[in-house]
């Protein structure tokens, strides 16, 4: 494990963060259907990695964290 090569689970975790957790543009008008829609894509994403939410949690809980820092404005 090194800077280039390190824990699927974190590769993992962060691509279901970027797809579900990120903000929707503002001023949709369909929000609930956007909202549904990065929710099934991440699911979709997990089950074709062979991965549970369960095993990538703890590393959504420091992504989440550490995003304060990268977008404070979210």
């Amino acid at each position: 494990m090194n800077l280039c090569h390190g824990n699927y689970l974190y590769d993992v975790a962060r691509t279901v963060f970027l797809i579900e957790f990120t903000l929707a543009p503002a001023g949709i008008h369909n929000k609930e259907d956007v909202l549904y829609l990065k929710k099934t894509l991440a699911e979709r994403y997990l089950m074709q990695m062979n991965v549970t939410r369960e095993m990538i949690q703890d590393y959504l809980s420091v992504i989440m964290i550490a995003r304060k820092g990268e977008c404070p404005e979210e």
